[in-house]
């Protein structure tokens, strides 16, 4: 199952995408996170993997997609549908937190880096010195936090990205008398 969020501010989306169970969670704390919930409007869908979000509008959207459990997920349906996004010139972003490395995640892994702008692949965390993290909830933490810190500033880039064209194209309508 895909969960599928827009998050509107200051009339510009922001689309978040979740598939698997850490995924699901860490995207429920993002929409759950302060700088998300300032002045924006969420709705949710939760959709079956095969499914195809429909899209009413042709501009450029922003995409950041989390998925935690890769060798379950269909993934070439949600590439088409990215595909097809990033052809209208919209940005996307995966964030994927491997929990198996066999043959149907490496394929998947693959498919991803050539549909997305950016693959981000979350392996095992290690601290400074190189000593992994032994505790799964540490590491599940740090992933968590990374990935809330992550959103914020795809979210933040969109955001600012719009205001700036907005600003520009007010100047462009004013005309200025000498």
């Amino acid at each position: 199952m895909l969960h599928f969020s827009k998050i509107t501010a200051k009339s510009k989306d922001f689309h978040l995408i979740a598939s698997g169970a850490l995924a699901f969670k860490i995207h429920n704390k993002i929409l759950k996170d302060e700088d998300f919930m300032k002045g924006a409007k969420v709705s949710r869908n939760l959709l079956s993997s095969n499914a195809v979000i429909k899209s009413d509008k042709s501009e450029a959207k922003v995409f950041f997609v989390i998925i935690s459990d890769l060798d379950k997920m269909n993934a070439s349906n949600l590439c088409n549908m990215i595909a097809k996004e990033r052809a209208k010139g919209s940005y996307a972003v995966c964030q994927v937190i491997p929990m198996y490395y066999n043959e149907p995640s490496f394929k998947a892994l693959k498919m991803l880096r050539q549909n997305f702008d950016e693959v981000i692949e979350l392996n095992k965390l290690t601290l400074g010195g190189g000593k992994a993290l032994m505790s799964t909830e540490q590491q599940h933490c740090i992933i968590t936090d990374y990935s809330i810190s992550m959103a914020r500033i795809v979210r933040h880039v969109c955001v600012s990205d719009h205001v700036q064209v907005k600003e520009k194209e007010e100047k462009k309508g004013q005309i200025v008398y000498a």
